[in-house]
Formats: C-alpha cells, sequence, structure tokens
C-alpha cells in the first residue's frame, strides 16, 4: 500500500477522542453517534461560490483533480435557498433515517471566497436550521483572510465548525503538477491561525500521486 510521508508533528490525522465514554480512539462516524445519540449524515450544499483557480485570480484550468462542478458534484441545486438544499438533502435520506442530526457540508468549489456578508448569510441559515449539528466548510487556505476566520470563529460558539483543507500533498513538485496554486507554507499558516480561534481542521490528501511512494 502506497503512503505519503508526512511530517507527524503537523500533519497527522486527528483522533477525536472521548475518554469519559470510550478509551482510545475512536472513527468519526462513532464518535458523532456517541456524542449526538444517532447516526449523523453529511449534506453536500452549494452556495454559488468559484474558485481563484477558475476565475483567473490564479488560474483558469483548476486543480487537475477538481470536477467541472468544483468536486460539488453530488452537492444541492444552488438555485434555491440553503433551507431549502438542507430538506431536499435530508429527503434523500429519510428511508435510512428517522430523527436523525446532519453536518451542512458547503462542499463545491472554494465555500470562503466571497464577501464575508454573503459567507455570514449563507453560513447562519445553515447553522441555525434545527436538525443541522455541525457545520463543515470546505476551501483552500489561501482564501481564508482574517475577517472570514474570525465569521467562523464567532459561529463556532453556535455550534462547532469544522473547516476542510485541500492539501492533497506536502510534495511541492507534485502540488505543482496537480496545479494546486499554493505553496505548503500557506497551509501551515492557515492551520495555525485555524487552530488558534479552536477551529476542527480536516485535511484532505491524495495517496499514490504521480512521483510520491
Amino acid at each position: 500500500m502506497q503512503q505519503i510521508k508526512t511530517d507527524l508533528r503537523v500533519y497527522k490525522q486527528r483522533n477525536f477522542m472521548d475518554k469519559s465514554k470510550t478509551p482510545g480512539r475512536l472513527m468519526v462516524n462513532e464518535y458523532l453517534k456517541q456524542k449526538y445519540g444517532c447516526k449523523v449524515y453529511r449534506i453536500a450544499l452549494n452556495g454559488g461560490f468559484t474558485c481563484p483557480n477558475r476565475d483567473g485570480s490564479l488560474g483558469t484550468r483548476g486543480c487537475i483533480f477538481c470536477s467541472a462542478g468544483g468536486s460539488g458534484d453530488f452537492a444541492e441545486d444552488p438555485k434555491v435557498s440553503i433551507t431549502q438544499q438542507i430538506e431536499a438533502g435530508k429527503k434523500r435520506v429519510e428511508k435510512k433515517v428517522k430523527n436523525g442530526k446532519y453536518i451542512a457540508y458547503f462542499q463545491a468549489f472554494t465555500n470562503t471566497y466571497g464577501p464575508v456578508e454573503k459567507l455570514r448569510k449563507l453560513f447562519t441559515e445553515a447553522i441555525e436550521h434545527p436538525d443541522i449539528v455541525i457545520l463543515s466548510v470546505a476551501t483552500r487556505p489561501d482564501c481564508l483572510p482574517d475577517e472570514v476566520l474570525d465569521l467562523l470563529e464567532e459561529l463556532n460558539r453556535i455550534k462547532p465548525v469544522w473547516v476542510e483543507l485541500g492539501l492533497q500533498t506536502i510534495h511541492e513538485k507534485t502540488a505543482e503538477y496537480i496545479r494546486r496554486g499554493y505553496p505548503l507554507k500557506v497551509y501551515d499558516e492557515a492551520v495555525r491561525k485555524l487552530k488558534e480561534r479552536n477551529l476542527e481542521v480536516i485535511t484532505h490528501v491524495i495517496l499514490g500521486l504521480p512521483g510520491e511512494t
């Protein structure tokens, strides 16, 4: 099995733990079930964003692994409100779950790449939905200005906020090949700032990229 070598001081995957109930490490699914007392499903939302790697700020072709839909191909319809998207997502899984809870996952494109007023409106609508227990925001580490970090910190006081960063690789040559568009130090700095604000960080990596072992 191929593995990506990482600096464990910075890039180790966080293990969700609740030592008061179960000593040791938990899979995320079990952690959520233990914390909320039920199955927690993730609803993919579309806030109608774009990406600096698509709109010409950094490039127009995007990262080579990203789909035409900004890897939000299973997200709901951006033409309707966030509340309507959440209800549509709930309906998709209604045969599987009764009285479940949900993660509002802003997935398509770069979900902090826009005016902070727009982010506040969309994220607040999601986090105030009674069936949403977590707000999860997929973004790039180079799209987290201080005013956005302040907003996420504020929302994290209402319900937990997860920030999902697309690192993909720690190797600069590979990052250039996949057209990621930012150096590793930008990721490091973003994680530092997020952790200073007690925000949960989830890092996306791709195993087995060309030239990596």
